[in-house]
């Protein structure tokens, strides 16, 4: 079986990495509302479980409680065991067990070889299920340890730090809830969220009117932004963010309005030395009547996240640029494609020459003609980046010019800044802007004009024409279509590149690419 390169093995790594940590950080968020109307503790402890098992991609949690009448613990609530264990399947409650490790250290235990394990002995139930890794965190009671709420997994990967991140934030979530719970609050307040419980989290948390204006923010978001609650209290959410996020605000907004939760990745630094990226989750609270009463935004600071990526990836094109300089074989391909591109046109006039039906024979001429200016536009994009030094308006002119023979009659229009192009950004450059003037060309009409700004270390692409806009999910959150996936891939920025213009009149697209 041939093996990915590299760096398609990291990539695809970081997306599966990725998308699991932000299903957890959705799914902590939402169990964290559900948690603020919870009135029965059974029922609470039970959807735990659910959502440890669907967070943590595995068949097996559980929640064990001191037992009463002996040393030990009982497996009280859980998914995936047996109905006759739970309730009456008990482990150990001593150091040497991984539970009774937890509760008494009140320190989280992860272990992912539990048959070779020499820090405790393996518990007779989870030899009876075949269970060979497992995180067990401590749960906080009111004035003593609660229990202790654990994943279990007898197959697939080994659980990670991220995994017992997420536990944890299951496990505080109960605690808060066992808090107000044992207070007496056993029914749904006026307000139904508890500051102490969004004050408790190191994520930024406000509540929202409906209508999106500012009613609450927890330490943690007035700490960011340097601010008092006065300062804010009453003010639109969306003006808080800089310009280039307002319009994902605005979509996750639209959804939230509709009963529906949305999830944002954004940018938003308070100087420009110390940038920040926030994984964002927004989320209705709903009232008596099922109508959206309050909105909680959750937004998770991933700099350092977002930091290791770009610097990963970084490397990863600077090695396919050193490599793509010094290696014959990719100019020996680039010859072979054009060469095959000129082939294809000497067949298709061959079969014009051979063809009586004039229409027919006129069809096959014109389709002979764009298949050369599609080689043409083959050769500028990757034998003009070997140029050191191509002023980039002169090679965007060449190739708009090129595209507008091979692909329509409709008029294509530029205005770009003069500045000099990187060599290794010159046919990301011209593979961005053909896809976007492609996609015009698709699904737009009238005249295309494109728009190229130099703004320090990137340039800001910007793409009209006479059609009637975008639909309202387009671009969809992971990117749908190869196109769009290589316009956010060659920008340099990912997801965060692209943003849908939906004030202007026309159909109109921005793209950040990184010079």
């Amino acid at each position: 079986m041939q093996q990915l390169p590299a760096e398609e093995t990291i990539r695809a790594a970081l997306k599966k990495t990725h998308a699991r940590l932000n299903r957890q950080h959705e799914l902590v968020a939402e169990f964290g509302v559900m948690s603020l109307k919870a009135t029965a503790l059974d029922a609470l402890l039970t959807h735990a479980c659910e959502v440890v098992v669907e967070g943590m991609e595995t068949r097996f949690s559980k929640v064990l409680q001191p037992a009463e009448d002996q040393e030990g613990f009982v497996l009280s609530h859980g998914v995936g065991w047996d109905p006759s264990d739970i309730g009456r399947a008990t482990v150990g409650g001593d150091v040497a067990s991984p539970a009774g490790y937890a509760l008494t250290t009140q320190r989280p235990v992860l272990s992912n070889h539990l048959s070779t394990e020499s820090r405790f002995r393996t518990p007779e139930l989870l030899k009876k299920y075949g269970i060979e890794r497992a995180i067990n965190v401590p749960i906080r009671g009111v004035l003593s340890p609660f229990g202790v709420l654990e994943a279990d997994s007898s197959d697939g990967d080994d659980f990670v730090e991220s995994d017992l991140v997420f536990l944890e934030g299951i496990s505080n979530v109960i605690s808060m809830a066992l808090e107000r719970m044992s207070a007496g609050v056993n029914a749904p307040l006026a307000d139904p969220y508890s500051e102490t419980l969004l004050n408790a989290s190191p994520d930024w948390i406000e509540i929202l009117t409906p209508g999106g204006e500012i009613e609450f923010m927890n330490e943690a978001g007035l700490l960011f932004l340097g601010i008092q609650l006065g300062d804010v209290k009453g003010q639109h959410w969306h003006d808080l963010w800089p310009e280039e996020s307002r319009s994902l605000v605005w979509e996750a907004m639209g959804k939230v309005s509709g009963g529906e939760t949305a999830r944002f990745e954004a940018h938003h630094s308070i100087s420009a030395d110390d940038p920040k990226w926030w994984d964002v989750t927004v989320a209705p609270i709903l009232g008596a009547e099922g109508e959206v009463d309050r909105i909680i935004a959750v937004s998770r600071d991933i700099t350092e996240r977002h930091q290791y990526e770009a610097q990963l990836l970084s490397l990863i094109e600077a090695q396919n640029t050193k490599q793509n300089r010094s290696d014959l074989y990719l100019d020996e391909i680039h010859h072979r494609v054009k060469n095959s591109l000129h082939l294809v046109n000497t067949l298709l006039l061959l079969q014009a020459n051979l063809t009586p039906d004039t229409a027919v024979k006129l069809q096959l001429e014109t389709a002979a003609g764009r298949v050369v200016t599609i080689a043409t536009v083959h050769e500028r994009l990757y034998q003009s980046a070997e140029n050191q030094e191509l002023r980039a308006r002169d090679y965007l002119n060449a190739l708009l010019g090129d595209l507008g023979k091979a692909l329509a009659d409709r008029k294509i229009l530029l205005e770009a800044d003069d500045f000099v192009l990187p060599p290794e950004r010159m046919a990301p450059l011209g593979l961005v802007i053909s896809e976007l003037i492609t996609n015009a060309l698709k699904y737009g009409k009238g005249a295309i004009e494109v728009f190229v700004k130099h703004a320090g270390d990137h340039a800001l692409l910007t793409v009209k024409d006479e059609g009637d806009g975008f639909p309202d999910n387009y671009p969809k959150p992971t990117g749908t279509g190869l196109g769009m996936r290589l316009v956010k891939s060659y920008s340099g920025y990912g997801s965060a590149a692209v943003v849908v213009d939906r004030e202007e009149r026309k159909s109109c697209i921005h793209v950040r690419f990184k010079l």
